[in-house]
């Protein structure tokens, strides 16, 4: 390994992702009970799910300016306590805005916090098995979708819904302890040390001073005269500093929005994430309540959920490890892992594949084909901004997703109320999901073809 530390980040930054994923991935089980106690809508009660996930997601730029503001530990920490607060009080639940607000916003700011830096520095410890290291961290995620869906089921069946809250809190301080563990990479380290001898360097050059001292009789007066100038330089000198340190992190804000915003693959690819999460998240949030009214019971909509983050779990490796090599087209992989993905959400609706067998199939290449997106996506960034902009990359990215996230569940569970099935919900899903794939065959063949370095930026000036 390239830092022993390294495995320590990795390994914190998987179980948090086992933890916040485990949970947030399981409110499907959620809306089933929420619907008997509150007695209200699935769009209603979907909405608080996706309202979760776009807090999850949309609050990435606010996680990428604190994280440049304060360490990513402190980061990750404030996102553990948020967290922890939001589901403590859920037992308590009055109503659906309660809800909203305290799992919706507050839990799901928390998660934000979390997950961006400490996905992002795991990133960063690793330069060369980048790609490797982080669809194994990815997994994590996954593995957590696979476990929880049996512990909720369990936790609900013997304490109610309220009561498996209070396990749910007790298992998410345990992100303290990983978020405590976060330390800086040594790349960034070299990034302070590089833009504190920029900015030495401006500053010597932009103070030298010239003035011309008058001789006079009076030596007292002459003294006065050389204790002003003195005075005065000094405090030149410190404007100067505070002008110059302003004007450098206008400038290298400017460029990082600018080089962003100005970059195709990158523009292409937030877009891309704005619709798969759009589709996705319908099939998330409303596919156990589907396997309930198809004909199956909580135990085996739980069983299903589970399969298909299992196989997450496989994809989200297996795309590690294929984007690990530069020479591999990751923008192809990326490419048909959508595809697939919107064409297995538009399967649901056939009728000779809504038995357990036919389910389960489904549910498996979904998770593979998505595990394998989600396995690429922190190479993708890193290979269309640099490493220098991975945390402001990831932040952009994450709130195209979280608006996604807003928007699909509540449309889709409108639909299912107004259609009374879920055949147009899984088509609009589906045929979204699809055109996120199409929408990168805009970029043009000879870069998505290139090898990855076309796209690298080695630093912000």
């Amino acid at each position: 390994m390239e830092n022993p530390w390294g495995i320590v980040i990795a390994v914190s930054a998987f179980f948090i992702q086992f933890l916040i994923f485990g949970i947030c991935l399981s409110f499907g089980i959620y809306v089933i009970e929420l619907q008997k106690e509150f007695e209200t809508g699935l769009s209603i009660i979907s909405s608080t799910g996706s309202i979760h996930f776009g807090f999850q997601l949309c609050t990435g730029p606010l996680a990428s300016f604190l994280m440049r503001k304060m360490s990513f530990r402190k980061v990750c920490l404030l996102g553990a306590i948020m967290s922890s607060v939001g589901l403590s009080v859920l037992p308590f639940t009055p109503n659906i805005p309660f809800l909203i607000v305290f799992f919706g916003a507050l839990t799901g700011t928390g998660y934000c916090f979390l997950y961006i830096p400490s996905h992002t520095l795991s990133g960063l410890w690793f330069e060369n098995n980048r790609g490797l290291v982080t669809g194994i961290v990815t997994s994590g995620s996954s593995l957590g979708g696979v476990a929880f869906p049996y512990l909720i089921e369990f936790l609900i069946g013997r304490f109610g819904w309220r009561g498996s809250f209070f396990i749910l809190a007790s298992l998410n301080l345990q992100t303290v302890v990983f978020s405590s563990l976060m330390r800086e990479s040594p790349l960034q380290k070299t990034w302070k040390k590089s833009k504190t001898k920029y900015i030495a360097n401006d500053l010597t050059n932009s103070t030298q001073t010239i003035y011309t001292i008058h001789d006079d009789d009076d030596g007292k007066k002459f003294q006065n005269n050389g204790s002003i100038i003195e005075n005065f330089v000094t405090s030149r000198k410190a404007a100067d500093q505070t002008r110059i340190d302003e004007q450098v992190k206008h400038i290298v804000k400017e460029s990082r929005t600018r080089k962003l915003l100005t970059n195709l693959p990158y523009v292409l690819l937030t877009v891309n994430n704005f619709l798969w999460n759009f589709g996705g998240s319908v099939q998330l949030l409303l596919g156990p309540d589907y396997y309930i009214q198809v004909g199956f019971d909580l135990k085996q909509a739980a069983l299903l959920l589970s399969i298909q983050q299992g196989t997450m779990v496989v994809g989200c490796v297996v795309g590690g490890i294929l984007g690990n090599f530069r020479s591999f087209n990751r923008n192809g992989l990326f490419l048909f892992s959508n595809l697939l993905s919107g064409f297995c959400i538009i399967a649901y609706t056939f009728p000779v594949l809504q038995t357990m067998a036919g389910l389960a199939i489904i549910n498996s290449v979904f998770g593979l084909s998505s595990g394998i997106g989600l396995g690429l996506i922190v190479i993708l960034v890193s290979d269309f901004v640099g490493s220098q902009l991975i945390g402001d990359g990831m932040g952009y990215l994450m709130l195209a997703c979280g608006i996604g996230m807003f928007i699909g569940p509540p449309l889709g569970g409108y639909l299912i109320e107004k259609t009374d099935t879920y055949d147009v919900a899984f088509y609009l899903a589906g045929s979204v999901t699809l055109f996120s794939g199409v929408i990168l065959l805009i970029t043009p063949i000879r870069h998505c073809c290139q090898m990855s370095k076309k796209y690298l930026v080695s630093s912000v000036t």
